[in-house]
C-alpha cells in the first residue's frame, strides 16, 4: 500500500508531469514523421516545424530531467526547505500547464475558426497567462496589439515565405 501511495504522489508531482509531457511529445514526433520527411528535395515540408518543435521540447524535457537528477544527487534538503521547494514547484508548473491547455485549445479551434481568429485568441491569452496581477485597460490594449502583430507576422511567414495555405473561414 505504501508503494502505491509513492507511485501516486510521483505521478501527480512534477516528475509525473515531465513523464506525461515526454510521452506526448514522443507521440507527437512520431505522428509528425508520418506526414512527410521534414526536408524533401531541399525544401521544407509540412512536417518540418512539428518535428523541430518536438525536438526542442524533448531537449527541454531532457534538461529538466537532468536538473532534477542533479538536485536529487546533491542530497536531501531539510523538511522546511522541502516544503518551500514544493510551493515553488507548484507555482513553477502553473505556467507550463497553462501553455499546454491553451495550446490544446488553439489546436482544437484552429480548423474551425481559421488562422486569424484562433491565433489572435491564442496569442492574447498567452500574454494573459504570464501576466502578473490584474492588467489595466491600457495593458490589455497593448496585449491585444501584440497579439495582432504576432498573428500578422505568422501569417506573412507561412503564407508568403513558406507558401503554406492557412485555413480562413471566409475563403
Amino acid at each position: 500500500m505504501k508503494s502505491l501511495s509513492r507511485l501516486g504522489s510521483w505521478l501527480t508531482g512534477p516528475t509525473g508531469v515531465v513523464v506525461c509531457l515526454l510521452a506526448l511529445t514522443l507521440i507527437y514526433l512520431l505522428e509528425a514523421f508520418k506526414i512527410a520527411p521534414p526536408i524533401k528535395n531541399g525544401a521544407l515540408t509540412a512536417s518540418f516545424f512539428p518535428v523541430a518543435l518536438a525536438v526542442v521540447m524533448l531537449l527541454a524535457l531532457g534538461g529538466v530531467i537532468l536538473s532534477d537528477r542533479r538536485e536529487a544527487a546533491s542530497g536531501e534538503a531539510s523538511e522546511e526547505e522541502s516544503d518551500n521547494r514544493d510551493e515553488k514547484t507548484g507555482a513553477a508548473w502553473r505556467g507550463p500547464v497553462a501553455v499546454t491547455l491553451l495550446t490544446a485549445g488553439y489546436i482544437a479551434l484552429f480548423a474551425h475558426l481559421g488562422y486569424f481568429i484562433a491565433t489572435f485568441i491564442y496569442a492574447f491569452t498567452m500574454t494573459l497567462a504570464f501576466a502578473t496581477g490584474r492588467p489595466s485597460p491600457q495593458a490589455l490594449a497593448f496585449k491585444a496589439l501584440v497579439a495582432g502583430v504576432i498573428t500578422l507576422l505568422g501569417y506573412g511567414l507561412f503564407e508568403l515565405v513558406f507558401q503554406v495555405r492557412l485555413p480562413t473561414p471566409w475563403i
